[in-house]
């Protein structure tokens, strides 16, 4: 029975954890990332016999470059750069699997996980917004999504990749029926209000994460969670209150991503 395929971030950390504490990794550990190499190459292997049927040029492409990242794999490994192997191989299947995806029609990975995405940042903020909400319902409605969306992450890591997709489809849309319950009794001006609140508290944490030296990308995000509460602000004074609430959720997820993008780029 093939062994169950191992995620890169525990690849990697019982790869990096034995380097550190002993010279030479454990036998199991070079089993489990010699485990992992095999599962790839089975996926090439797929991923070819599929090709041999039903010529793709987008799915050979794929296929092209999980051979030249499978081949680096695998030097990695002849070599004792244990890490590097483990990467390289990961990044093969994934294109693999996309060669493979292509060819049944099935969603692409990269697709897949921008949805994964979000959903988990609709999450985040259906957790802060219904945290004082008293609708049993609504309660009810956001555990299901959360664990719907447990399921689609674990399938999106097993590579089963529609039902990653149809999971978090779903997981969205009761999260986002138990904000309309949550809220129904709500008036707009009192969810604006809270809105607005809220998106500020979360500005300042961003401001206070990313700091002057912090990438790019986390300062360019950060820039247009300012502008876009201060649109919302100033459409709030306005009277367009539908349009003020959208805009500060918008603000207040590109501060979120900001935050992220700061605490990634740190721990690099």
């Amino acid at each position: 029975m093939l062994r169950r395929m191992l995620s890169l971030t525990v690849l990697l950390t019982l790869v990096l954890g034995v380097l550190v504490a002993t010279p030479a990794p454990a036998q199991t550990d070079l089993q489990r990332l010699q485990d992992a190499i095999e599962l790839t190459d089975r996926r090439i292997q797929q991923a070819q016999d599929l090709l041999a049927a039903t010529p793709n040029a987008r799915a050979q492409a794929e296929l092209d470059q999980a051979i030249t990242l499978q081949a680096h794999a695998k030097t990695a490994f002849a070599e004792g750069r244990y890490a590097a192997a483990g990467r390289a191989t990961f990044d093969a299947r994934i294109h693999a699997d996309r060669a493979i995806a292509i060819v049944r029609g099935l969603p692409d990975p990269g697709r897949v996980e921008e949805q994964l995405q979000r959903t988990r940042e609709l999450l985040d903020r259906a957790r802060d917004r219904l945290a004082g909400c008293e609708a049993p319902a609504a309660r009810d409605l956001l555990r299901t999504a959360l664990e719907m969306q447990e399921r689609a992450e674990q399938a999106y890591r097993e590579t089963r990749y529609l039902a990653a997709l149809q999971l978090t489809m779903s997981a969205r849309e009761r999260a986002l029926r138990a904000l309309r319950l949550c809220h129904a009794n709500e008036s707009l001006e009192e969810r604006l209000s809270t809105a607005l609140q809220r998106t500020d508290e979360v500005l300042a944490r961003a401001h206070e994460v990313v700091d002057p030296d912090a990438s790019e990308r986390a300062s360019r995000l950060l820039a247009n969670a300012d502008s876009l509460q201060a649109r919302a602000k100033a459409e709030a004074e306005a009277g367009h209150l539908k349009l003020a609430l959208r805009l500060t959720l918008q603000a207040r997820e590109q501060a979120t991503r900001a935050i992220r993008a700061a605490g990634t780029a740190g721990a690099r």
